[in-house]
């Protein structure tokens, strides 16, 4: 099963690099682009829909947080699907 924890990494060091795109993008380091959060929310499906609606929040840097415990939350129930997974 280290495949299944490999995957996890995989997908942590992604929504990393998804998060970070968007001040980068803001920032002008980067080629700009208004699309750069799209990666982001879709890393975090479906709690980022749902924090999205629940919050509506104009700052941007809470809304990056918001991604990010997201992701996190599907990091984590990915981590313990692999864990479940290597009982059986």
């Amino acid at each position: 099963m280290r495949l299944c924890h490999a995957f996890v990494a995989l997908y942590i060091a992604v929504s990393l690099l998804a998060l970070a795109a968007i001040p980068l993008s803001a920032a002008g380091w980067i080629e700009p682009d208004p699309l750069s959060a799209v990666p982001a929310m879709l890393l975090g499906t479906p709690w980022s829909y749902g924090f999205a609606v629940l919050g509506g929040f104009q700052s941007v840097a809470l809304n990056i947080a918001l991604l990010a415990a997201a992701m996190g939350l599907n990091a984590a129930l990915l981590w313990a699907l692999c864990r479940f997974l290597n009982r059986r």
